[in-house]
């Protein structure tokens, strides 16, 4: 099929300069999710918090790790976690989900996936508030390093956009891909560094260092937990950022004009 790239850029510059819109959207939809609640966005804090109070106990000892040492570990990491994830989870759904809107309005279908990315950043603020406590109880060490928190969220959220973009077609096309993906997930959950630490590998390093996952969530959890992400970890995330977005917008040129007929 022809690529379009002209409308392609357009849709996605488009979608970027309505930063108002897809801010708006994201806000309300986070409002939405949580409507007659008490606790709003919190729930989903909450959940994580009593996963973390629940797990902490019981990895720590089977690891044979200092609790005070391994809660902000691995409260950092399962945050983290939390908005990797939930970009990769949605994306694949953001066209379908979005299908009333966009077979009946002309617009930037790229508004649809920088909402799923603002909408995350929001709950992840919401979230992190777990390590904030964990941090100020345990008396965690917190240098000028922790600032490098926002470039990481942008570096993560950058993925996350042409993750949602590549996935969000595929997944319209394919609706087995949703499903496919969540159980993929569940499985590099115990595959990466989340629960257990990078160091009790031993030699088996390159299983963590060819994991991407890893090092989108080090880029976060580092900062958090007052240390400076690996410089691997930095080359690994822009440069997949880069690629990834080359590689997907050659993609959302060639079929960008066939999603509302997948729909």
């Amino acid at each position: 099929m022809k690529p379009h790239y002209e409308t392609a850029w357009n849709d996605i510059v488009s979608g970027l300069t309505q930063w108002q819109v897809w801010t708006r959207l994201g806000w309300q939809e986070v409002k939405r999710r949580y409507r007659r609640t008490v606790l709003g966005p919190f729930w989903a804090t909450l959940s994580i918090g009593m996963f973390i109070g629940g797990m902490v106990f019981i990895w720590a000892p089977l690891f044979k790790t200092d609790v005070s040492s391994y809660l902000p570990f691995l409260s950092a990491g399962l945050v983290s976690w939390a908005y990797t994830t939930a970009l990769i989870t949605e994306g694949c759904t953001v066209y379908t989900a979005g299908a009333g809107v966009i077979t009946q309005l002309n617009f930037p279908y790229a508004v649809l996936n920088f909402m799923v990315v603002w909408r995350n950043i929001i709950v992840f603020f919401h979230n992190v508030v777990i390590v904030v406590i964990v941090v100020i109880a345990l008396k965690v060490r917190v240098s000028w390093e922790t600032l490098l928190l926002f470039p990481g969220l942008i570096i993560v959220g950058l993925n996350g956009a042409w993750m949602t973009l590549l996935l969000g077609m595929v997944g319209t096309r394919f609706r087995d891909i949703p499903p496919l993906i969540g159980n993929l997930i569940q499985v590099l959950m115990f595959v990466t560094p989340v629960f257990w630490l990078p160091g009790q590998l031993g030699d088996s390093h390159k299983i963590i260092t060819m994991n991407y996952m890893y090092h989108l969530i080090e880029v976060m959890r580092a900062p958090m937990l007052g240390t400076m992400p690996a410089k691997l970890s930095y080359e690994i995330t822009i440069i997949g950022a880069m690629v990834g977005w080359l590689v997907t917008f050659e993609i959302y040129a060639r079929f960008r004009r066939r999603i509302p007929y997948w729909l």
